[in-house]
């Protein structure tokens, strides 16, 4: 049964006022994540081909948090709650905005894909061609799909923005299935890169089962890969339904064409869900998988939750007298040793004031009394001389 104009209108005022504002709040913490993990490879002073593409791909997630942000705000809510006229031409923007971002992701995978795959193959590669080269590619990656969406906007005859209320291109049937055609095809060729690269491990495993420095490395290798396939799965769980919802309500497509509203409603909060959840699960995927960048949250964390830690337990002390816990521990003075950048003296060493586990210095009458080696069972992903993901 057709719902009735007045039922949906109500419908949608009052879902709206709940819905879009809890996805605006999700959008700005997937920002602050993301804007977090870009801060901590910064710190990390490692400038590779590994943290071009990190951080390119980070940006993206950014990007599309923004641009999903903006468009739920002047698409959806202003119109609907507060009874706005949106710009049909900037409505347009947005729209070519997110989808060429959903594609420029997309090839920020493939990309990693190829650099980890080149990683293993050809471990010995020129670092610094290689970070060149990257560079280059994620500018093509951000420019070439923006430029093709907003070329079909300019040049198609009396749509777009010739005519902003006039975007059939955008809803027909033949855009929708080529740009869905697109990110399967790139899927799958990132699919057959990571089981070539699997069937490749294994093979180095068996033919290298006495070396024991042949055995870490195929581990370390195994390592990466896992972390690349989880950000992999990330996108591709994110953008999936999103990718489907895009498919299937095309102007020709009969399959939701004669649902009710509330369908597409549920259908769209599902789709929206998935896509904020990937954008939050990169940075904790970044977090626990990359030590690099785990060690600067920590440093990070402690920089600035300790004066309000301090602040606390002063405030506590002066209530109730009760004894603050130290910050610093009385007995070691905990420390991690940076790597330094691939165009630094690899022999040069700065002492941090981090606290981890990984790295203690005893020191007793100015003297030191024990400084461990490097823990190399701690491996560092973005440093690694083979240089991948």
């Amino acid at each position: 049964m057709d719902e009735s104009g007045e039922d949906l209108i109500a419908f949608r005022n009052k879902h709206y006022q709940i819905i879009v504002p809890i996805f605006l709040i999700i959008c700005i913490f997937a920002v602050i994540a993301n804007a977090i993990v870009i801060n901590a490879l910064r710190m990390t002073r490692v400038r590779n081909a590994t943290v071009t593409l990190i951080l390119s791909l980070t940006i993206s997630d950014i990007w599309t948090s923004s641009i999903v942000a903006c468009s739920l705000l002047y698409n959806s809510y202003l119109p609907i709650v507060k009874g706005t006229y949106p710009n049909p031409c900037f409505s347009l923007t947005l729209e070519m905005l997110r989808t060429g971002g959903l594609i420029t992701g997309t090839l920020h995978l493939l990309l990693i894909s190829v650099h980890h795959y080149i990683g293993i193959i050809r471990p010995y590669t020129d670092k610094q061609k290689l970070r060149t080269v990257a560079s280059a590619l994620c500018v093509i990656a951000w420019l070439s799909p923006l430029a093709v969406l907003f070329g079909l906007a300019s040049f198609i005859p009396e749509q777009g923005y010739h005519d902003c209320m006039n975007v059939e291109f955008y809803h027909s049937r033949l855009f929708r299935m080529s740009i869905s055609g697109l990110l399967i095809l790139i899927f799958l060729f990132i699919t057959w890169c990571y089981f070539r690269l699997i069937i490749i491990l294994r093979s180095q495993a068996h033919h290298w089962k006495a070396s024991r420095s042949a055995q870490k490395r195929v581990s370390r290798e195994n390592k990466t890969l896992t972390t690349t396939i989880l950000i992999c799965s990330s996108f591709f769980i994110g953008w999936a339904p999103a990718t489907i919802h895009f498919t299937i309500t095309c102007d020709t497509c009969e399959l939701l064409k004669e649902q009710k509203f509330r369908v597409l409603f549920f259908f769209s909060c599902i789709q929206l869900s998935f896509i904020l959840g990937k954008s939050l699960l990169n940075p904790l995927i970044y977090s626990i998988r990359i030590p690099e960048i785990e060690q600067q949250l920590e440093a990070m964390k402690d920089k600035y939750w300790a004066p309000i830690r301090q602040t606390i337990c002063f405030q506590s002390r002066k209530s109730s007298s009760l004894k603050c816990p130290s910050i610093r521990r009385n007995l070691v003075n905990e420390g991690v040793l940076e790597r330094p950048s691939s165009t630094e003296d690899q022999s040069r060493a700065v002492l941090s004031t981090v606290d981890s586990p990984m790295k203690i210095s005893v020191y007793q009458n100015g003297e030191t009394l024990l400084t461990p080696k490097e823990d190399k069972s701690f491996d560092n992903l973005l440093t690694d001389n083979t240089e991948y993901l």
